[in-house]
């Protein structure tokens, strides 16, 4: 089994590692674009978006520090009149964020190790891998839908392996994969949401709903649906 680490453990670097304050350290960063395919009786649709994953390693006389965040959004499937599919930057019953997807999913397929090895290693290692990579089902970020789009509280989760539940007979996860990229990061997600910009918090506060901290509406907030690209 997978060990789960936090997103600093998977950073990785496609450019020239940075000197930090105190007694030395390194920054580093890359991108990855997910993909997802969705066979409809009206065709297949596909979406994807690319995210940024930094983290940083300084040493002081105080020891080792680390630092970390995800840029990106959501990303959003169109499939035309049944509504639109939403893999979060969240990942469903874990601390984790899309920061810990690549790397989860270079380790599950044998393309590189973390066991043995630096942070340093271990990113550099990711950040040179090349190609398209399955991402399994399991191993998705928590994928949504909205009833009515223009309204936050009708979210819903979406099972990434009975999607017709969601969107109608014949609909099924056809793929979904990762790759290396220079891309630059996705944006523009709030003209499809466009109560995105005042979402601070979770959904619920938003609304004024007061309901048990499990409840979908308090575990989605702005950082669900992005990070460091919000405005």
């Amino acid at each position: 089994m997978i060990a789960r680490r936090s997103f600093l453990t998977i950073a990785a670097s496609l450019g020239t590692s940075l000197g930090l304050g105190g007694c030395g350290g390194e920054s580093f960063s890359y991108r990855y674009r997910l993909s997802i395919e969705v066979d409809t009786p009206e065709g297949v649709k596909r979406g994807s978006g690319v995210l940024k994953v930094w983290a940083a390693i300084s040493y002081s006389i105080t020891g080792k520090h680390l630092g970390g965040d995800t840029n990106g959004e959501a990303v959003a499937v169109d499939l035309g009149p049944r509504g639109l599919l939403f893999a979060l930057l969240k990942r469903e019953g874990r601390s984790g964020r899309l920061d810990e997807l690549s790397g989860d999913v270079m380790l599950r397929a044998g393309l590189t190790t973390y066991e043995n090895e630096t942070y340093v290693h271990f990113t550099r290692e990711v950040a040179a891998i090349r190609g398209v990579i399955e991402v399994l089902p399991e191993e998705l970020p928590m994928l949504v839908r909205f009833r009515d789009i223009a309204d936050p509280a009708t979210v819903e989760k979406v099972d990434p392996e009975h999607l017709d539940v969601s969107f109608g007979a014949g609909v099924r996860l056809k793929r979904a994969t990762i790759e290396i990229t220079s891309d630059p990061v996705t944006t523009g997600i709030e003209k499809r949401l466009g109560w995105l910009p005042r979402l601070h918090g979770s959904i619920a506060t938003m609304q004024g709903i007061e309901l048990p901290y499990t409840h979908l509406l308090n575990q989605l907030t702005n950082i669900s649906f992005w990070e460091g690209t919000r405005r």
